[in-house]
């Protein structure tokens, strides 16, 4: 038994099993973050300890909570997306790589905690100028990821044009001040508003990013 692992070993070759080791090191820590803080917004939630009235003051209590929760649930899926549609077409990471997804990791684990500040600041303008900072950054981050393992080290796929490579480097880099643009547009008076808008607006940009990629060719 021992033998037949050693064979397969050598010929797969230490440099290939330590880069797909790598990768998919980094995925289960990409998918673990992603989760923990998705999972950390959730536990930040907190019902009143002792409840007095009907139901319209318990929501009055939670609505703020839901209401940040929900956008900030939003942007982690649109960022989880991003990266998982970038790594699929990554055929292998490099300490580049690794090193500007770490730091994309690092600034999606702070969402939790600025959104809370969102929610105790009560969506003042100091606390949403820091928050759509947050955002951005995470963008810029996930941009210089994919720049880099797209258009300046070739590790994606020879599939992918390099007319779509620019494409997706574009298209993450511009789109979180876009949303947080329109967030600032729309009242916020109404719970739940920022949210539905955001996850329609992402519906409607996801189904035009199929039609330029198709046009662009390549993988969809």
């Amino acid at each position: 038994m021992a033998g037949q692992l050693e064979s397969l070993d050598t010929d797969e070759g230490l440099a290939r099993r330590r880069h797909r080791h790598w990768y998919d090191r980094l995925m289960m820590l990409s998918d673990g973050v992603f989760a923990i803080a998705i999972t950390l917004l959730a536990a930040d939630i907190t019902p009143p300890t002792v409840f007095h009235g009907g139901l319209a003051s318990l929501w009055a209590t939670l609505a703020p909570q839901l209401d940040a929760y929900a956008l900030s649930f939003v942007v982690i899926s649109v960022y989880w997306l991003a990266h998982r549609r970038f790594m699929a077409m990554i055929l292998t990471v490099d300490a580049p790589v690794t090193i500007l997804t770490l730091a994309f990791l690092g600034l999606v684990a702070l969402l939790p905690a600025f959104t809370r500040l969102t929610h105790f600041q009560m969506g003042s303008d100091a606390s949403m100028l820091i928050y759509g900072g947050l955002v951005v950054s995470i963008g810029v981050a996930l941009a210089a990821m994919w720049g880099y393992a797209a258009l300046i080290a070739g590790l994606v796929s020879g599939e992918v044009p390099t007319s779509q490579r620019w494409y997706y480097f574009l298209l993450i880099l511009l789109t979180p001040p876009f949303f947080l643009l329109l967030t600032r547009i729309l009242p916020a008076a109404t719970p739940g508003l920022i949210p539905l808008t955001l996850v329609v607006l992402f519906l409607i940009g996801a189904s035009m990013r199929r039609w330029i990629v198709s046009r662009l060719g390549g993988p969809s």
